[in-house]
């Protein structure tokens, strides 16, 4: 009787081991909120490409735009919860966008999702065409603090990252400038070389190759320190605003209720390619900085991001721009 029992437990045991164990049996899918050639989606496929290489699992991009990340994010909030389906967001769309359409969202960013790996941070950019109407970013602002109907503002959509980058910059400078939304910063700054808007505010891994080819002239970045990647461009502290520091962060999500410790298996995963000195200078060419931690450091710094946001947010009226 009590081998009989002893066979059971152990069988019951065996049923109840770690998913971990296991995981990934099949392909992963690394969802992109925005269109490819973007920012987030360079991320993405340098993060799926290290994941593939140094733990052999088979991660494939999925772009999946549209509604500043709300039809991707409501996508994986509705996935299994097994994590094969994940999602690369970033501060701007699983924050700011959730904090402006509280009545329309159709996910609850705090309930319907699992914090699994902070990736990386970074500073924002504003840059203008080749051939800018004005030289630095100074005299953009004193230009638009004259007549702000005089220059319009590209970002990569209504609620962005971006967008608040505007909203802050406006308030902080009391320049006025004309805000035009887009689906993603790549075809702002298409527009912006084109000569249809006069600034545009993008990460800088989303601008950097426009940037190198001479397509745009960044004026000036968001961060208190200036970047690593473009050590020539002044931050827009150093312009006479010394409290301005904007910066977006980017991280790994599943769905809510995923097994622990299957998130505790992609966030080491995710860390230990973050840890890799390729891999931190292929960030530092984009402006970005590491941010490896545990899946609870994560959570609660995306959990108290969003009450400060949210306060923050109050004295900033990013849906009448």
């Amino acid at each position: 009787m009590l081998t009989r029992f002893l066979t059971v437990a152990a069988l019951g045991l065996a049923a109840l081991a770690p998913a971990a164990q296991a995981f990934p049996d099949k392909p992963v899918r690394l969802v992109v909120p925005f269109s490819p050639g973007g920012g987030t989606d360079i991320l993405a496929r340098q993060v799926a490409e290290a994941l593939s290489k140094s733990e052999g699992w088979n991660v494939v991009v999925e772009n999946r735009p549209g509604g500043n990340g709300a039809i991707a994010l409501g996508a994986v909030a509705r996935a299994p919860a097994d994590g094969y389906q994940i999602i690369l967001a970033l501060r701007e769309n699983i924050v700011i966008a959730p904090l402006l359409s509280k009545d329309k969202r159709q996910f609850d960013p705090l309930k319907d999702f699992t914090a699994i790996a902070n990736v990386a941070d970074a500073p924002m950019v504003i840059a203008a065409g080749p051939e800018p109407k004005y030289g630095t970013m100074k005299e953009t602002l004193d230009a638009a603090k004259q007549n702000g109907q005089a220059l319009r503002f590209g970002t990569s959509g209504q609620g962005s990252m971006s967008h608040l980058l505007l909203a802050l910059l406006t308030k902080t400078a009391g320049a006025h400038m004309i805000h035009v939304p887009y689906k993603g910063s790549n075809p702002a700054l298409t527009d912006l070389i084109g000569g249809h808007v006069e600034l545009v505010g993008g990460s800088v891994a989303s601008a950097k190759t426009f940037i190198d080819a001479k397509r745009v002239r960044p004026l000036a970045v968001s961060s208190a320190q200036r970047v690593e990647a473009l050590p020539g461009v002044p931050t827009i502290a150093e312009l006479g605003y010394p409290d301005f520091h904007v910066v977006t962060w980017y991280g790994l999500y599943g769905p809510a209720g995923m097994p622990k410790d299957v998130v505790a298996k992609i966030n080491q995963a995710t860390n230990k390619v973050l840890a890799m000195p390729e891999f931190k200078r292929i960030l530092s060419e984009q402006g970005m900085q590491p941010q490896p931690g545990t899946p609870e450091q994560f959570d609660q710094m995306f959990r108290k991001d969003y009450v400060d946001l949210e306060a923050q947010m109050k004295d900033l009226d990013l849906s009448g721009q």
